[in-house]
């Protein structure tokens, strides 16, 4: 186990209603952890109902106002999960003090459960804004996102490497004789489409930490407009725009007031990032998603495919623009 100073902040989670393991479905020896680490027995706990993972995830508090974020999981309920908790447990202990991201508290591992104790902090999920500055607040967040490469970071695994199975959704598909199922665009244009997923691992190379996962569910905005990037398993090292680029594409899917193209032009993050690599982490995500959307929904988790399919249209409804062939 493991423990650092308490302090009262921030922190939430995802997207999608799931059937969670609630603050009570703990075992006992949690609850007694996260006791002693915040100094005083629990007197609240509100479990948030969303996210996609099937593991706990509660907003507690102490009768002297400490608060903490508790996240855990059993082997026995998901043993995928397991793994990304003890991944994002390494991952939390080494992020640098800059990263805008809630500080670890402390960590629970038995062998059967695993839970994450993590600042709590106090923010709405971006989206609201009746402008575009959750999303600037979010490309800001990631912009500050430092060198990965050589640095004091434990070794993360490449983006590129991460990604390229998952970019070649595409050429899956067509493997499996699936592609009839597919939207007519897709289908006209699936030579072009294909070719450009190849390059999207390739396109996500470069030298900078990485969240690999960020859409709104995984970001708070706090009080000050400021951006907090939660929920860290996937963490790797990457091209510096490719956290902002999946922000924008899930920004767009919620209705988020941004004008992504516009960004894409003019924020400083995308200085200098050709075209055709946009497109091709776009066209790799869209197949990855339709692949992924046409399987059978993991135990606990059964509105993950409905989402996966919502984000394969609307990263194929950018292309269409992008390329002039809506």
């Amino acid at each position: 186990m493991e423990a650092t100073q308490c302090t009262a902040s921030l922190n939430t989670m995802s997207d999608g209603e799931q059937l969670r393991t609630r603050w009570s479905e703990l075992p006992p020896e949690i609850h007694r952890e996260v006791a002693r680490l915040l100094g005083g027995d629990i007197v609240e706990a509100v479990s948030q109902s969303t996210g996609f993972s099937p593991g706990s995830a509660d907003r507690v508090r102490t009768e002297a106002g400490c608060r903490a974020f508790v996240k855990a999981v059993s082997r026995h309920r998901n043993p995928d999960s397991v793994g990304m908790h003890r991944r994002e447990l390494t991952v939390m202990r080494a992020l640098p003090a800059t990263v805008r991201a809630p500080r670890l508290l402390g960590s629970f591992d038995n062998g059967d459960w695993v839970a994450l104790v993590l600042e709590d902090i106090p923010g709405r999920h971006p989206g609201s804004a009746a402008d575009d500055s959750d999303a600037l607040a979010v490309l800001a967040a990631v912009a500050a996102l430092p060198l990965a490469r050589g640095g004091d970071m434990p070794t993360l695994p490449e983006a590129s490497d991460e990604l390229a199975d998952d970019f070649a959704g595409l050429s899956k598909l067509q493997a499996e004789g699936a592609t009839n199922d597919l939207p007519s665009w897709v289908r006209q244009n699936f030579d072009a489409l294909e070719a450009s997923a190849s390059h999207g691992s390739s396109a996500v190379r470069g030298d900078y930490l990485v969240h690999l996962d960020c859409r709104a569910d995984n970001v708070l905005i706090d009080d000050s407009g400021n951006a907090w990037i939660v929920d860290w398993p996937w963490a790797a090292i990457g091209a510096h725009w490719l956290d902002g680029l999946t922000y924008l594409l899930d920004a767009r899917l919620r209705g988020e007031r941004v004008d992504a193209e516009v960004i894409l032009r003019e924020h400083p993050l995308f200085a200098g990032v050709p075209r055709a690599d946009i497109d091709a982490v776009l066209a790799g995500l869209m197949g990855l998603f339709f692949e992924r959307g046409r399987l059978p929904a993991p135990p606990s988790m059964p509105t993950l495919r409905r989402f996966q399919v919502d984000q394969a249209l609307a990263a194929m409804a950018w292309l269409q623009e992008r390329w002039g062939t809506a």
